[in-house]
C-alpha cells in the first residue's frame, strides 16, 4: 500500500468530532494505534504499508485536541486515562471486536492503563517507549502557552534530543513539524505523563503485552522499564538498538516486523 490508501474520515466519539485514518481491508485484525504527546495520527504513516501487507487494518486517530480532532467540551485531557477512555469509546464507536492496541509514549501509557482497565476489549497491548509509571516535570501553570513564551523551542528541542542519534535529519524535521502545533495539548499530554501510574495494578493485565524500549530513550528508565516487565502476568519485553523516543519514525521497518512478531505468536 502507499499514502493514497490511507482513508480519513470523522467520526463522533463523546459528543466530540474525531478524525480517524485507517488503512486496510475490514475483513483484517484490527490494529488501534496511538500517538506521542503533542503530535497526531501521521506518525504511523511510515508503518502502515507493512502492517497493512501483512494482512492487518490499521486504525489510526488523532487523540482529542491533536491534529483535526477538537477537544471534549473544549478543554484539553491532562490524564494518561482520559484518552484511554476515549480510545475504548473510539473502538465502540467503530465497532471493532476485540483489536490490539498500540501506542507510544503517552500512547503507550495509554495502551498500558486500557490493558490494566479493559483487558477484555483488547486482543493484547503493544507499548513502546512506555511503562506502568512515567515520570516529567509537573508543569502546572505551563499548561497555557502564554505563561511561558519559550515553550515551542523546549517542546520541539526535547523532540530532537530525544531521538536516536543515526536517526536521518528527513525523520527529525517531521517529528519537529508534527509538534509545532502542540502548545496547550502538548503541555496537558506531558502533565498526563507525569502523573501516569498504573504500577501496583499491573496484575489486571491479563492480556498479551509487547513492551519496547528504545535504547537511547532518556524518558524511559532502567527501573520503571524493569519494573513494568515483573509486573505484567504476560509480557514480551523489547529492547530496540540505536533507537530513541519515537520507533515508529526512527526504525519503522524494524517496528513493524516487531509488531508482525508479536501478532502472529
Amino acid at each position: 500500500m502507499s499514502d493514497s490508501d490511507l482513508v480519513g474520515r470523522y467520526v463522533t466519539v463523546q459528543d466530540t468530532r474525531t478524525y480517524v485514518e485507517t488503512a486496510g481491508s475490514e475483513d483484517d485484525p484490527a490494529i488501534v494505534a496511538i500517538h506521542t504527546a503533542g503530535a497526531d495520527g501521521r506518525q504511523w504513516r511510515h508503518v502502515a504499508p507493512p502492517l497493512v501487507d501483512a494482512g492487518y487494518r490499521l486504525v489510526v486517530p488523532d487523540l482529542p485536541g491533536h491534529g483535526k480532532s477538537y477537544p471534549v467540551d473544549w478543554e484539553p485531557h491532562d490524564t494518561i486515562h482520559q484518552h484511554a477512555e476515549f480510545v475504548l469509546d473510539l473502538v465502540r464507536e467503530l465497532g471493532l471486536d476485540a483489536p490490539a492496541v498500540m501506542g507510544c509514549s503517552i500512547g503507550g501509557d495509554t495502551a498500558l492503563d486500557l490493558a490494566v482497565e479493559h483487558p477484555d476489549a483488547f486482543r493484547c497491548a503493544l507499548a513502546f517507549e512506555g511503562a506502568g509509571r512515567t515520570r516529567g516535570a509537573q508543569l502546572g501553570r505551563l499548561s497555557h502557552p502564554h505563561a511561558l513564551p519559550g515553550w515551542q523551542n523546549v517542546l520541539e528541542y526535547s523532540v530532537v534530543d530525544s531521538t536516536a542519534k543515526s536517526v536521518p535529519d528527513a525523520a527529525r524535521r517531521e517529528l519537529v513539524w508534527q509538534h509545532r502545533s502542540a502548545h496547550e495539548v502538548g503541555t496537558n499530554d506531558l502533565q498526563g505523563w507525569a502523573d501516569h501510574d498504573v504500577s501496583d495494578r499491573l496484575d489486571e493485565a491479563t492480556l498479551p503485552v509487547l513492551l519496547v524500549r528504545g535504547t537511547e530513550d532518556f524518558y524511559i528508565q532502567d527501573d520503571v522499564f524493569e519494573e513494568t516487565i515483573a509486573g505484567l502476568p504476560d509480557c514480551t519485553p523489547v529492547t530496540m538498538e540505536e533507537t530513541g523516543h519515537y520507533p515508529m519514525m526512527e526504525r519503522p521497518d524494524e517496528t513493524a516486523s516487531l509488531v508482525v512478531e508479536f501478532l502472529e505468536e
